[in-house]
């Protein structure tokens, strides 16, 4: 059966009506339900509020997304690539067809107005709700916008910014620095509750190393390589992505790591006991992502990042750059990853208690409390317009 959308209650009698978009990876994801839990704690109680989310049929968004309640709609979202490759055929066929599901989705709920993490995934919906005239605000996350936000800033009504350098990419009108909303929970983990989970020892520190929600190769090969070294000082923690999972387990087991023993401990995606693990790490290694930035300087860790290569713009060196010239964190370029350089800051961290809580003040100012709810406020804001 048919469901058709209502049109002639007036909006200030119905309920608030908001479509979040994007997806693809957690650093998307995690955003869009912090201001989703925001807009609930800050509005709800004077008001109906009702969330949607439209976005690719991923595992991180089934993963992440079913714990919210949010109802979920599901779209073809063609990604837009720098390169030649036979996806691109795909990708084209993709487009359009999520352009006219999205269509759809926001005629049955018309929505008030839509909050897009931005990415090749946000692209269909907000296409689709700018044909109706329906407000969107887009987040970027990053220093140098990727080409989905690049275009999307020159149609939507707002975009608020992570880094201040980004304002140079949109029309200065729209953009307004809000920051990165970081989970909350994060704040508030337990550095004795990680050590039950994984049974660690108390007066040996813990490296925690994260390659993103889906991992990186990159890295776990490195960990991998000097495992029977970093192992002598540290307890590792170490997300691998899902994906990684069962090679990293084989391979550390070959050199004499079984699963959880010797002071290794790889997990394929690292989700709840994420506040516990950050709580209880001495250092973290990390990719450069906007994400990673944002999460360990709310939680105050020293933070050594390796920039991905492979990121589109670049956007992950660029990223890291901010953090080298603000003195918050130490930059390390895949090339330049060698076990040397690498043992000896890991021993500088360690040993040099002021040279470490210098990056962890810098890399502080990174993190903008109130990001959530400068974003909320906003998207409240076009709601009622």
């Amino acid at each position: 059966m048919l469901e058709f959308p209502c049109y002639f209650s007036l909006k200030w009698f119905m309920k608030t009506k908001i479509v979040l978009a994007g997806g693809g990876t957690g650093g998307h994801l995690f955003p869009l339900i912090t201001v989703m839990k925001k807009i609930q704690e800050d509005f709800g109680h004077s008001e109906t509020i009702e969330f949607l989310y439209i976005g690719p049929d991923g595992i991180m968004e089934k993963t992440i997304l079913e714990k919210t309640g949010v109802q979920r709609k599901i779209i073809f979202c063609g990604k837009l690539r720098r390169y030649f490759s036979l996806l691109y055929l795909i990708d084209l066929i993709k487009f359009p067809i999520g352009i006219i599901q999205s269509l759809w989705y926001l005629w049955l709920y018309m929505p008030d107005v839509v909050f897009a993490k931005g990415g090749y995934a946000s692209v269909p919906v907000v296409l689709a709700a700018k044909i109706y005239a329906i407000p969107v605000i887009i987040h970027e996350s990053d220093t140098v916008p990727g080409l989905a936000n690049k275009f999307l800033g020159s149609i939507v009504d707002r975009v608020a910014i992570t880094f201040e350098r980004a304002k140079m990419y949109f029309p200065s009108q729209k953009v307004f620095l809000s920051g990165l909303p970081v989970r909350k929970e994060l704040l508030n983990g337990n550095p004795e509750t990680a050590r039950q989970i994984l049974h660690l020892e108390k007066n040996k520190p813990v490296l925690l190393i994260l390659g993103g929600s889906q991992g990186a190769e990159f890295i776990n090969n490195k960990v991998i390589n000097l495992l029977k070294k970093l192992t002598k000082k540290f307890q590792i923690i170490h997300q691998t992505g899902e994906k990684n999972f069962d090679r990293v387990v084989y391979q550390a087991k070959q050199i004499g790591f079984s699963n959880g023993q010797n002071g290794y401990y790889p997990i394929a995606f690292i989700g709840e006991e994420m506040k516990d693990f950050l709580a209880l790490a001495d250092i973290v290694l990390a990719r450069s992502s906007a994400t990673h930035i944002a999460e360990i300087a709310a939680c105050r860790k020293p933070l050594i990042v390796v920039p991905g290569s492979f990121s589109a713009n670049n956007h992950q060196f660029i990223n890291a750059r901010e953090l080298s010239l603000s003195e918050a964190a130490i930059v390390i370029e895949e090339s330049n990853l060698t076990e040397n350089i690498f043992l000896n800051f890991l021993d500088k961290l360690l040993n040099d208690q002021s040279y470490a809580q210098k990056l962890v003040a810098n890399l502080s100012k990174f993190y903008i409390p109130s990001a959530d709810k400068l974003l909320a406020e906003e998207i409240m804001t076009l709601a009622k317009k």
